[in-house]
């Protein structure tokens, strides 16, 4: 191969190379501005800002030994009459107790509110410290269960009050786990979306989010009579809302890591049905 063609095609490599280069740096920009989000500068604690910090919620997660399930529920039905006995002295609203239908199996979901915030959980926390009726009836819970975790969590403002239910209805637990830096935009966002989602008033349950637990965490828990219901009102919003309903989405998406759904049904002893 003389000197001439080794300079040709060096220069046709190198061109190509640089070609190909160009062309993923595009690609990548053009990627780049669909799923990467810039954090906002926060000027105070998103939680000042998306929700009223005296009202605070408490969920709590159980994973049940599949065998122990009868047991579960007694010891679950016992815990709640002993709060009840001492509601004059302990704070707080249970809003409903649930099992997991679809999603983690053999899994239950307690959810509680408490008013006054943290002054009135540190309250219950000193009634219960050395209660023996109380850590009695922990440690046969506790004999029933695989692991279990709490969070404490903020209604975010927006969010129609918590109404309990009567008659026969599921509920969706909506999990999202954003991006650090992004609770704000998603709540500017939401605080539209809600006015669009809830189209009959009655879905929306519950909107939270995380303070003590996993952090970034938003709770979104929707009412529906049923699961043909459910179906029935998403497909209601994006035939009726289309275009504001896709640019919300087309908007948060991007501020999630990760995300899940499950379908509860409420237990015998639920405060909502």
């Amino acid at each position: 191969m003389n000197g001439t063609k080794v300079l040709r095609l060096c220069f046709r490599n190198s061109h190509v190379r640089q070609l190909s280069t160009t062309q993923q740096t595009c690609e990548k920009g053009f990627l780049s501005s669909l799923f990467e989000k810039k954090v906002e500068i926060q000027s105070g604690a998103h939680s000042s800002k998306l929700s009223d910090k005296e009202k605070i919620c408490e969920l709590n997660t159980h994973n049940v030994k599949p065998d122990c399930l009868e047991k579960y529920l007694k010891c679950t039905e016992t815990l709640l009459g002993f709060i009840n006995e001492n509601n004059k002295v302990l704070h707080g609203e249970c809003l409903g107790n649930f099992q997991v239908l679809v999603g983690d199996q053999d899994q239950f979901v307690h959810l509680w509110r408490y008013e006054g915030g943290y002054h009135n959980i540190d309250e219950n926390l000193k009634f219960l410290s050395g209660n023996k009726d109380y850590e009695a009836i922990q440690k046969d819970l506790a004999s029933t269960l695989r692991s279990r975790h709490s969070q404490h969590m903020l209604k975010f403002s927006y969010w129609p009050e918590v109404q309990l239910r009567t008659g026969s209805n599921i509920y969706e637990l909506r999990s999202y786990h954003l991006k650090p830096g992004t609770m704000v935009e998603w709540g500017n966002y939401w605080s539209r979306a809600i006015r669009l989602r809830d189209y009959k008033h009655t879905e929306a349950y519950a909107g939270m989010f995380s303070q003590i637990g996993e952090l970034y965490n938003v709770k979104h828990i929707w009412c529906y009579g049923s699961l043909e219901e459910r179906k029935e009102a998403r497909e209601v919003v994006w035939q009726h809302q289309q275009s504001q309903w896709q640019d919300i989405v087309a908007n948060t998406v991007p501020l999630i890591r990760r995300m899940t759904s499950r379908i509860m049904v409420p237990i015998n002893i639920s405060t909502t049905k």
